[in-house]
């Protein structure tokens, strides 16, 4: 359901390097947001987002999104380790950020973002999609605030992709563009850890990234895994990797296992378990 009136909510769109972009702007029009701007110096991908948002502007420079006094908030899914310097030049032009995961590559940029929220007392959020885009991810953290589950104490996160090499750009390659298999997917798993286990932060325990089958990408990492031991004593692990099959229909089998003290909740996010499909649950 909406969440503002029309008129009250306008935003743009700057930086078009990630597809996720079209799920964010969705997002915020969804909640009764209007899509003003959208900026990219790629032409290419202008014009396909213009297909898709024809109500959007195609502004002349990133400053005419920017300076525009009637928009609120930036939504941006350029290239992974841009999106910090992005956000704050949206911060100090006085609009809230709103990035694509993961919203920055090193811990000299979070503490960058961390200073200017702080001068600038503007906002920075992330687009956590794989939770916050989905039914069952949200479902799960209502069932957990309801108390259904009892006390989490494990949350143990899967999260396989699919390649597509021969579609992606020549950034993606590079880690120190992307950052890394664990700061790029794997901090959608990250994210669910904290949320589920009602934690604000976590120490790494383990972690590990390999490249186990793509060395014409050196700087890929094609594999990774991390366990977490949680503030308030709740515990995590997850795997991410980039060895999805192309016979699987959706793009990963992302799953998660929720271990409470009074009951667990397990989610198959992307595909359809067959027992499930016939039983009407998908």
């Amino acid at each position: 359901m909406p969440v503002v009136s029309p008129g009250e909510f306008t935003f743009a769109a700057i930086g078009l390097d990630h597809g996720h972009i079209y799920g964010m702007c969705n997002g915020l029009l969804e909640a009764g947001g209007e899509l003003a701007w959208v900026y990219d110096p790629d032409q290419v991908k202008t014009s396909a987002f213009l297909k898709a948002f024809p109500q959007a502007r195609l502004a002349r420079s990133e400053d005419e999104a920017l300076l525009d006094p009637r928009v609120r908030l930036i939504a941006g899914a350029c290239i992974a380790s841009e999106r910090c310097d992005l956000g704050i030049r949206a911060m100090s032009a006085g609009k809230d950020f709103f990035s694509d995961k993961p919203p920055l590559t090193t811990l000299e940029q979070l503490q960058e973002a961390k200073e200017a929220v702080k001068r600038t007392r503007r906002k920075y959020m992330v687009y956590y999609s794989e939770r916050v885009h989905v039914e069952t991810a949200v479902f799960a953290g209502q069932l957990i605030e309801e108390g259904a589950i009892g006390k989490v104490i494990q949350v143990l996160c899967l999260g396989p992709h699919r390649l597509n090499a021969g579609s992606r750009p020549e950034w993606f390659f590079k880690k120190q563009k992307y950052g890394g298999i664990l700061c790029d997917i794997g901090s959608h798993n990250v994210e669910q850890i904290l949320y589920y286990c009602g934690a604000r932060d976590a120490k790494v325990s383990f972690s590990r990234i390999a490249n186990y089958n793509h060395p014409e990408y050196p700087e890929l990492d094609d594999f990774g895994e991390a366990s977490f031991i949680c503030e308030n004593g709740a515990v995590g692990y997850c795997r991410v990797d980039w060895f999805t099959p192309d016979g699987i229909q959706a793009w990963g089998d992302g799953r998660s296992i929720i271990l409470g003290t009074d009951g667990f909740i397990e989610q198959r996010k992307y595909v359809n378990h067959p027992i499930a499909k016939a039983r009407g649950l998908h």
